[in-house]
């Protein structure tokens, strides 16, 4: 499938599975601009990201990725098209979840196995037969992510824009700024001054109330029916 077909999908399962969440493809993290999560959820206590690698796309950059998303989200999940989905999973970053489409729409990798068949093996004049195992689409063992431990206070600030971080700064109030109140000396000083997991939950709050202009993101039915 191509990448604009598996991000509708996996916006609906983020929407179905996250009502309260915003959804916004292609948010920027770590270093604004620099690095992007294909598909987000910024749910009030966390943000859950999808990586999805379309049909042709190479798994080549999970290993990077694996490194740079956990330090702003707490939950991954990656969506491969079924043609490159092998040669994903084997790549897959440690606690990220794994996604597939199933019946037109995404879910949980479906872990469930059984026994299809036996082969009879033989060794040194000894023979015995070995079970082979295939998916079982009659059970469904959903895969799960783990939750991930790795914020960095430095790239949560720098997935903020200036006046956000000068909002936390004024929200927590003495914070001592080290120059001019820009991205550097706001960012020096909320990593100097705050814990990753205080900076984690600013971050949440700035996100959610951000107006992101242009940009089209999926807002849950509470904040849509605001007036803005």
């Amino acid at each position: 499938m191509r990448a604009p077909e598996l991000r509708d999908l996996t916006i609906a399962w983020l929407r179905a599975r996250h009502p309260e969440a915003i959804i916004v493809p292609e948010l920027s993290v770590a270093d604004w601009g620099g690095a992007s999560i294909d598909v987000a959820a910024i749910t009030p206590t966390h943000i859950v990201g999808v990586e999805i690698k379309a049909e042709g796309d190479s798994p080549s950059r999970l290993d990077l990725q694996g490194a740079v998303y956990p330090r702003v989200a707490r939950e991954m999940w990656l969506l491969p098209d079924e043609s490159i989905r092998e040669k994903c999973f084997a790549k897959k970053p440690s606690g990220w979840g794994r996604l597939e489409v199933w019946d037109g729409a995404v879910r949980p990798w479906n872990r469930a196995t059984k026994v299809a068949r036996f082969e009879e093996r033989e060794r040194n004049g000894m023979r015995w037969k070995v079970g082979i195992s295939e998916r079982d689409h009659d059970r469904v063992d959903p895969d799960e992510a783990q939750r991930l431990n790795a914020l960095c206070p430095a790239s949560m600030c720098g997935t903020l824009w200036r006046d956000e971080l000068a909002q936390i700064a004024l929200r927590v109030g003495g914070l001592r700024l080290f120059g001019r109140a820009n991205v550097g000396p706001l960012t020096e000083a909320i990593c100097a001054q705050l814990p990753a997991p205080v900076i984690h939950d600013l971050m949440i709050e700035q996100l959610r109330a951000r107006a992101w202009g242009s940009k089209k993101v999926v807002q849950p039915p509470a904040l849509a029916e605001e007036p803005r």
